[in-house]
């Protein structure tokens, strides 16, 4: 992957112009390489494997190694289905204590760990309760109606402002996806945001690959739609012209000028991260799209290595696991 720095549009979202450099940063877990589970990598498996083989005879090293390579994965993902950073972790914590408590039911010779894993995570964010964010963007009629009764409003072309529009703009396309019910919208961070290929993808969520295909066709067609239609970002004249309405969303809360959450100066991006060969972009209508959400950062979970010590050091857990790490 290029790991240069990448140009990205900010006040000049709706153009060619206005551009300015961020520079990424080498992603590192424990000194190891940002690690994709879904490459297609027999070696990737056979890692997994031997760690666990580790982590159940007692080493706390190993379980340290095998979450870290797991838990950027499972964080992004849970931020996607969910929008809000707070609640993406608590749910990527719940789901790497299932992980860790019951690593010993996996089986090997029954599939990968990588499906054994994200089908625990696909399960968990099928099934959890509702999200705060998903209460407010229930469908895309909901998303419309949240953009008509938003006022146009000049904002200047400060440093600041380009910062906020950045933020908005990493926010709202995520929004977006909670229009989509819950599978669907799986669906599409999975093959269209991280590029997991179908028989992967299928896999996980136990379906069929030709449903898997057709959830995500039936998916790109109502994001392509609903923002060829409505965004400012595929045609500037559209009514949701990120510009224009960051007031407004700043002044009903949904962008904060004290904390920026969404965006990151100094994270990789996904499109630096995933494995692009798996699914070729033939759709040239569609790529624009893509590459907007695949321009993202791709987050780290903040404090995460303070809460892993705290579990695994916690006399109560080490009773739950019946385990003593060493």
């Amino acid at each position: 992957m290029n790991c240069k720095g990448k140009e990205i549009d900010f006040f000049g979202l709706m153009s060619q112009h206005n551009k300015y450099i961020v520079s990424d940063i080498e992603a590192v877990h424990q000194g190891v390489s940002m690690y994709n589970p879904f490459c297609e990598k027999k070696a990737e498996h056979e890692n997994d494997i031997k760690l666990i083989h580790r982590v159940l005879e007692g080493s706390r090293e190993d379980l340290e190694k095998l979450v870290f390579r797991h838990q950027a994965w499972i964080y992004n993902i849970a931020l996607k289905m969910v929008l809000d950073p707070v609640d993406a972790e608590d749910i990527t914590q719940e789901i790497l204590i299932k992980l860790i408590t019951k690593l010993a039911t996996y089986d090997p010779g029954k599939g990968a760990f990588r499906t054994w894993l994200y089908r625990m995570v696909a399960n968990h964010v099928l099934n959890m309760k509702t999200s705060k964010y998903e209460k407010i963007f229930r469908s895309m009629d909901d998303h419309i109606d949240a953009i008509q009764k938003t006022p146009d409003q000049t904002i200047s072309a400060s440093p600041e402002n380009r910062l906020l529009l950045e933020e908005l703009k990493i926010k709202c396309l995520t929004a977006i996806l909670l229009c989509l019910d819950r599978r669907h919208r799986l669906v599409f961070i999975l093959g269209e945001v991280f590029d997991v290929a179908d028989q992967v993808g299928s896999e996980i969520l136990e379906i069929s690959r030709i449903n898997f295909r057709k959830m995500l066709s039936r998916s790109r067609k109502k994001i392509s739609n609903f923002m060829t239609q409505n965004c400012g970002l595929i045609d500037e004249s559209n009514p949701c012209n990120c510009a224009r309405k960051l007031k407004g969303y700043m002044a009903q809360g949904f962008v904060r000028p004290d904390h920026l959450s969404f965006y990151k100066s100094k994270a990789k991006q996904i499109i630096d991260i995933v494995d692009t060969d798996n699914n070729a972009m033939d759709r040239k209508w569609f790529t624009q799209i893509t590459e907007l959400f695949r321009s993202h950062p791709f987050y780290e979970i903040p404090d995460f290595k303070t809460w892993y010590q705290d579990i695994i050091t916690d006399n109560d857990f080490r009773d739950i696991i019946h385990k003593d790490f060493h």
